[in-house]
């Protein structure tokens, strides 16, 4: 089996990062199941890399074992080759910021780009949403202007 490696971000996706950064060593909850799905990835034999803007503390390390987040290494890639940049290679990057390029420059990636929201801000915006459509004339009914014929009426 070919070996594979994953970096991982750790600020909305390992943890809940709903309120932006609040310090060095300030973390939210664990997102859920980011334990299991770590530990799955590892028992497959990835390679786990958190990467993370954040350094690399004793507070963050406490938490992702407290957590029991799988990992192997933080911010760094032992395997990796001498003269290249900083960024850390790996074969899968999980990331709550990330677009996956699709080979091309097209107006899909463009719109994607350009209407991007991290996953946070778009489930607040849906709740927001949500908690409105309690208004007794938003009646699914009669939503869009338009009327609709209700089953019973036939």
């Amino acid at each position: 089996m070919e070996k594979k490696t994953i970096c991982i971000d750790f600020d909305g996706v390992i943890h809940d990062y709903s309120n932006g950064f609040q310090g060095e060593d300030v973390f939210g909850g664990m997102i859920p199941n980011a334990n299991t799905g770590t530990s799955v990835l590892k028992e497959k034999g990835w390679t786990i890399i958190i990467f993370t803007t954040r350094k690399k503390t004793e507070k963050l390390k406490k938490w992702l074992e407290d957590n029991k987040i799988a990992y192997d290494y933080i911010n760094e890639n032992p395997e990796h080759p001498e003269r290249t940049s900083g960024k850390v290679i790996a074969d899968v990057y999980l990331d709550d910021r990330g677009i996956c390029f699709n080979g091309r420059w097209d107006q899909w990636l463009i719109r994607e780009i350009a209407d991007f929201e991290p996953w946070q801000k778009r489930q607040q915006k849906e709740m927001e949403q949500l908690s409105n459509f309690r208004e007794p004339e938003d009646s699914i009914w009669d939503r869009g202007n338009e009327r609709r014929i209700k089953a019973s009426s036939l």
